[in-house]
């Protein structure tokens, strides 16, 4: 399915993305895994008609993006942001945030043995005592 160009409101939207992701059934039972199918795809159904007062709490939208992400559907971000005056967003590539991640760490644990060696050279010259 091609996203539209144009969407009328998130609610239109988020339907796309749904549908995109392989539909209300194959989706709801992601979103709530402890519900039966039926009831679960009930509940998606409410909450993608604009008629209805069920909604998606945050953390479900979050989850449905995320999963979008997986397969390659970016409609409900890219018009979330558009509409609120921002870029496109870019899908972050796991092995890239991987990367960044451990590269992250490994900078913490030198600092961390760093502190640690400053602190036995204190304490060999009574600058530090031990607590407790």
């Amino acid at each position: 399915m091609e996203p539209k160009l144009f969407y009328d409101d998130e609610i239109d939207a988020l339907r796309a993305q749904v549908q995109a992701m392989g539909g209300t059934k194959e989706v709801a039972a992601r979103i709530w895994p402890d519900k039966t199918p039926m009831a679960a795809q009930r509940q998606l159904s409410d909450c993608l008609n604009p008629n209805r007062s069920e909604r998606l709490s945050p953390s479900q939208l979050l989850l449905l993006m995320r999963l979008g992400r997986e397969q390659g559907v970016h409609i409900l971000p890219e018009y979330l942001m558009a509409e609120a005056g921002y870029t496109r967003p870019l899908p972050v590539d796991p092995k890239d945030e991987a990367s960044q991640l451990l590269a992250k760490f490994d900078e913490c644990m030198a600092q961390a043995g760093q502190i640690a060696s400053r602190m036995e050279r204190m304490r060999a010259f009574g600058g530090l005592k031990a607590v407790g």
